[in-house]
């Protein structure tokens, strides 16, 4: 095997970026995921644009939530809720066919892709590989391939994320695979907690009209007397005898963590202080065993003057509000992207363990200010940070951006950072959740194939397009010197001077373009190597960068094609009444030694040596014998060795010639245009 039999199974740079770009893209949509989830309380409210972003990310043709519910008559079905669909493709979301799809046979027993995914496993499968019910839903879709990854909760399975392939019987990798779970685990816990707000809501409900009856739930605290009254329903919620609390309002902070009861006092202080008319804290139970209850309280704080009078709240137990926010800070904590909050004064508040550990930080040493992160953006990428993250905060606006952060280990890597802004239910603006996404791997893929790009266009000022292919696959390693055979044409329009002299500059060098563009088509058509222009004259190689089984034979075709060309522009010349031009072309076979030849700040691919020499020679003899084309007895050898026989025909022995700085006579065989057939 030589150098030019390559691997098949090479991959280029742009294929490695296109890998690399779908990995990015995937990881951006869970990073999207993970915010929108944290900052909306309806997991609804960014389901599409998530679909729509994995659909992109996958490179599917199609992506769908489905829920797994009961029907009319308690039957278990599944119904498409969501889904994005590439081009051409057709909804299933408002498709009557995949709303209320039978989960159960004639027998009533429920299909295996059910009960796999109530036990949360991951189902795949092909087309060519189902029979039945499914295999018709697969060939109406037009779906090659199938992956399904289910949403599950406290309560079982809820319904799944499905990915379908219409063009490729597609196998999904392991990281895929974690990152689809992970996106499912993130829509798991959003609606959870969305659970958890409703039933909160309706609680809210429910005390709002007990409230308006009775003082049901409420504490009534006299600051001046440092007296307190706690309603009955008040000590039911905290579990308490009713009268339990008495009159002193530090019995009911008592009831809570001593953490947080001395927050509580800390945070009235500054309320009375700063003479604030609202209270809202929240609080985790003094529970001697077992996880603790949380509650919030809320209320007014009445002043008189300058000093508060009365207290008087409410209070809630919001423990599965909790759990749920638990959980879902356990998935974000465990999504492959860093995660964090920051509060309306640009304070770090959360920050999730792969944030932790890409900083090389604890939450207790970066969390409320005591980060300064502009310490680990690059000098260079510092100031259109700050621009776009100012204005950013300025806006109260979301914002998406690249640029390099310093790693715990001091090396800088670049990241692709999205900020989603936060609001309350009421509108206000709370600060943004972010998510960074690593995507050095990316940026050097591409650096990769920009140098690539380069290399590339360098390398076609010489070779032919297959020949750049094969120089780019072996890293266009040129610069060895070797020695080798190869045929060497040079070609020389007769009177070029004379001509021009003739003519507006502007027309001779149109001219010389078009022959230049003559030359390009005949050499490169041919597996030929354009060596460099020498004004009215080239030279091209054949067999470089490296021997080919064909390159005399192909030298010679190249001649032709080069003449029958000329020819043409004669005819067209003819018309116009314009002279004609002609043209010399000298070929040789033999030994060479080709190399770069330039400087470290110049590229310069040539060959050197006596078949070039001799090459040149052959050509100038051109005029001297009035023919168009002359070649050494050399490539006539090495054309019949070639099995080309069929290019020679034409060709007339005229015989050894002297040729200056050359020892020996040589044979050569010329062609004229007129035996091309194109005089």
């Amino acid at each position: 095997m030589n150098d030019r039999t390559m691997s098949t199974n090479w991959i280029g740079p742009q294929d490695a970026l296109g890998e690399l770009q779908r990995r990015t893209a995937m990881l951006d949509a869970i990073g999207y995921a993970a915010t929108r989830i944290v900052t909306s309380g309806d997991w609804r409210a960014g389901i599409q644009e998530l679909l729509d972003r994995l659909g992109h990310a996958t490179a599917a043709s199609r992506v769908s939530l489905f829920e797994i519910h009961r029907d009319a008559k308690g039957q278990p079905v599944e119904s498409c809720r969501y889904d994005w669909t590439e081009p051409g493709q057709p909804p299933m979301s408002t498709d009557p066919r995949y709303q209320n799809m039978p989960l159960i046979d004639a027998d009533g027993v429920i299909d295996d892709w059910t009960r796999r995914r109530q036990r949360g496993e991951v189902v795949q499968a092909l087309q060519r590989d189902l029979t039945g019910y499914t295999r018709q839903v697969f060939e109406e879709t037009a779906t090659l391939s199938f992956i399904s990854v289910p949403i599950m909760l406290r309560s079982g399975c809820w319904g799944f994320l499905a990915f379908d392939d219409c063009h490729a019987e597609r196998t999904w990798t392991a990281l895929e695979i974690d990152v689809l779970k992970t996106a499912a685990s993130l829509i798991a816990g959003a609606m959870e907690r969305a659970q958890a707000d409703e039933r909160l809501r309706l609680s809210e409900e429910r005390y709002a009209l007990a409230a308006r009856g009775a003082s049901d739930g409420l504490w009534d605290w006299d600051v001046i007397a440092d007296r307190a009254y706690f309603s009955p329903r008040l000590h039911e919620v905290l579990g308490l005898q009713d009268g339990a609390l008495g009159d002193n309002v530090a019995t009911l902070f008592d009831c809570f963590d001593s953490e947080d009861a001395a927050a509580i006092r800390r945070y009235f202080a500054t309320r009375f202080a700063a003479r604030r008319g609202t209270f809202r804290f929240e609080a985790r139970s003094r529970e001697p065993a077992g996880d603790p209850r949380w509650f919030v309280a809320r209320g007014l704080i009445v002043h008189d003057g300058e000093r508060p009078t009365r207290v008087v709240g409410s209070m809630r137990d919001i423990t599965d509000v909790k759990d749920a926010d638990a959980k879902l800070r356990t998935l974000t904590d465990d999504a492959p992207v860093l995660l964090s909050m920051i509060d309306p004064e640009d304070r770090l508040v959360f920050a999730n363990s792969r944030f932790l550990a890409f900083f090389g930080r604890t939450l207790e040493d970066i969390a409320n200010g005591g980060w300064d992160w502009t310490a680990d953006i690059h000098p260079d990428d510092l100031p259109e940070v700050q621009r776009r993250w100012s204005e950013a905060l300025r806006l109260h606006g979301s914002v998406e951006f690249e640029h390099r952060v310093r790693r715990y280990d001091g090396e800088y890597r670049w990241v692709h950072e999205s900020e989603v802004a936060r609001f309350t239910p009421e509108g206000t603006f709370v600060g943004f959740v972010g998510a960074l996404v690593d995507i050095t791997d990316r940026k050097q893929a591409e650096a990769r194939l920009s140098d690539a790009k380069r290399q590339r266009a360098v390398l076609a000022r010489h070779f032919s397009p297959n020949m750049v292919e094969e120089l780019m696959r072996a890293g266009g390693q040129l610069d060895a010197v070797r020695t080798q055979p190869i045929a060497v044409m040079f070609a020389d329009l007769f009177g070029f001077t004379a001509l021009s002299a003739t003519m507006p500059m502007t027309d001779v060098v149109g001219l010389l373009r078009s022959f230049h563009a003559l030359v390009e088509d005949a050499v490169f058509g041919n597996q030929g190597t354009l060596d460099k222009y020498i004004g009215d004259g080239v030279m091209a190689t054949f067999g470089t960068p490296w021997p080919g089984a064909h390159d005399a034979t192909h030298a010679v075709a190249g001649a032709c094609a080069i003449i029958k060309g000329i020819s043409r522009w004669n005819r067209e010349r003819d018309e116009a009444g314009r002279r004609p031009i002609r043209i010399g072309i000298g070929l040789h076979y033999g030994e060479a030694t080709l190399g770069n030849v330039g400087s470290a700040r110049r590229f310069e691919h040539t060959v050197v040596g006596e078949t070039v020499n001799l090459a040149s020679r052959i050509e100038n003899l051109t005029r001297k014998l009035d023919i168009a084309l002359l070649v050494s007895e050399a490539v006539i050898e090495a054309v019949k060795r070639e099995g080309g026989a069929e290019v020679l025909a034409g060709f007339q022995d005229l015989g050894a010639h002297t040729i200056r700085g050359h020892k020996k006579p040589v044979t050569l065989w010329g062609m004229t245009a007129e035996s091309l057939g194109v005089g």
